[in-house]
């Protein structure tokens, strides 16, 4: 299953993960508690407290904690949501495309 995002807020438990896959782009902002966050093929996991934000910066799998209560924001890269919109209603098993057939 694939998320558009756009623009999430998410809470989390102690101890609950969000895994990003292919995030490269995405930003991670905590607005309270804090979150541990670490990417694949980096040597150095990170913790966010609020008001702090983090870019992931690597194209695998991305990691993310709350290390108690924590909400976090997660947004897409600028203009990505839309283009995953478009890229869904013309492939061929769906939208624009199937309705034409």
């Amino acid at each position: 299953m694939r998320l558009l995002l756009g623009q999430s807020k998410l809470a989390l438990e102690r101890d609950q993960l969000v895994s990003l896959r292919g995030g490269k782009g995405v930003r991670v902002a905590c607005l309270t508690g804090a979150l541990w966050i670490t990417q694949e093929h980096d040597k150095e996991d990170v913790i966010l407290g609020p008001g702090q934000s983090l870019v992931v910066d690597q194209p695998g799998l991305t990691v993310i904690m709350a290390l108690g209560s924590a909400t976090l924001r997660v947004c897409e890269p600028r203009g990505i949501g839309l283009w995953w919109s478009l890229l869904d209603w013309l492939r061929p098993t769906g939208g624009a495309l199937r309705a034409l057939t």
